[in-house]
């Protein structure tokens, strides 16, 4: 049976006052009200607290707001991954904009049911944004509408806590986010199992522990990057979150049989894009 039909968004389009932006930090804090506008933030890498409207959400990667004006906000992050969210501030066009501080509450932690297409209209609205003319102006508000409008969607239909299908959300951003690592205890509070029971399920899900799983992941990115471009072995080390180089290497070659350089002679490369978001320092 279908579930009840979500409400539209209260107006047609929106006007970008700042952004979209692409912010990280190392030890990100944030505590400063929003100006005159609402404020699309959604977190995508690292974990956070914050507190607004006197509660507190535990924030990962997915998480949305939409703040209303002039709204109070302290946060900071509690992962030693750098933080990194995405924002963009805006006013509504063509509409009623007052319905959207009226639901300010239930679009506070909302829980993004897509996270990697989530990630990739945040990386677009970024990217169009720099050419800085008319129509990457139009472009982005689009992609920015888009994004509002998941969230509002997710907003009214709630994920249901089915322990698969968390485990199934936790499996998305470990492909998605291979520098993160979440240790096993943490993964499974978030799918709010005991580590007994996510790793078990785990397990009948995917044939493996979660720790190989999320192994298994970084080196196929790693194939991905020696293949695809041009980057140096401690470079690819560095950006899937391994400070050792040598045992980055040693984990490699026990996954695929082969040390780094030795796949990379093998496999001659083929030309991928690999552009990095902009990022503004966060304050």
């Amino acid at each position: 049976m279908l579930s009840k039909q979500t409400p539209p968004l209260p107006f047609e389009g929106l006007q970008i006052v700042l952004g979209p932006l692409d912010l990280h930090a190392d030890n990100w804090r944030w505590n400063r009200p929003i100006p005159d506008c609402f404020n699309l933030w959604i977190a995508l890498e690292g974990q956070a607290e914050m507190k607004t409207l006197e509660k507190k959400y535990h924030i990962n990667p997915g998480t949305a707001f939409v703040f209303s004006p002039h709204q109070k906000i302290s946060a900071h992050s509690v992962s030693p991954q750098p933080f990194r969210n995405f924002a963009v501030r805006f006013i509504p066009r063509r509409g009623n904009g007052d319905i959207l501080k009226k639901n300010v509450n239930n679009l506070m932690g909302v829980t993004t049911s897509n996270l990697s297409r989530t990630r990739e209209l945040c990386r677009a609205a970024v990217q169009v944004s720099m050419f800085k003319d008319a129509l990457s102006v139009q472009q982005a508000s689009g992609l920015c509408y888009q994004l509002l409008a998941q969230v509002w969607r997710d907003a009214h239909t709630p994920i249901p806590q089915d322990p698969d299908l968390a485990i199934l959300r936790m499996m998305e951003r470990l492909r998605d986010l291979p520098s993160q690592r979440p240790t096993l205890k943490t993964m499974a509070q978030e799918c709010r199992l005991s580590v007994a029971q996510f790793g078990r399920r785990f397990y009948a899900l995917t044939g493996e522990t979660p720790m190989n799983f999320a192994i298994r992941q970084r080196m196929s990115h790693a194939q991905n990057y020696l293949q695809g471009s041009s980057l140096h072995i401690q470079e690819i080390a560095d950006t899937l979150g391994y400070s050792d180089i040598y045992f980055f290497s040693r984990q490699f070659k026990k996954f695929t049989g082969i040390s780094p350089s030795d796949y990379r002679k093998t496999h001659p490369l083929e030309i991928k894009e690999f552009i990095d978001s902009a990022s503004i320092p966060s304050s």
